[in-house]
């Protein structure tokens, strides 16, 4: 199945809905979906914590990750 293909077709499909009970259906079913990606209040705290560390330049690159696993556990 080309995934491209049918997201184009039902795009044309729902431009030409007139039915405003399937549209109404179609926007629950949205509101559905994305309920599935909800992140937890600890995760967000996580997120926060990560992109703060990352703004005050707290990070470290690939390389140095890599050095530190191999001085660390000799991979």
């Amino acid at each position: 199945m080309d995934l491209q293909l049918e997201k184009y077709k039902l795009m044309e499909w729902l431009m030409s809905l007139k039915d405003e009970s399937i549209i109404h259906k179609l926007k629950e079913l949205k509101k559905d979906a994305d309920s599935n990606y909800d992140v937890s209040e600890t995760e967000k705290l996580f997120i926060d914590a990560g992109l703060k560390d990352i703004e005050e330049g707290n990070t470290f690159t690939h390389q140095e990750v890599m050095e530190e696993i191999n001085k660390t556990y000799g991979i």
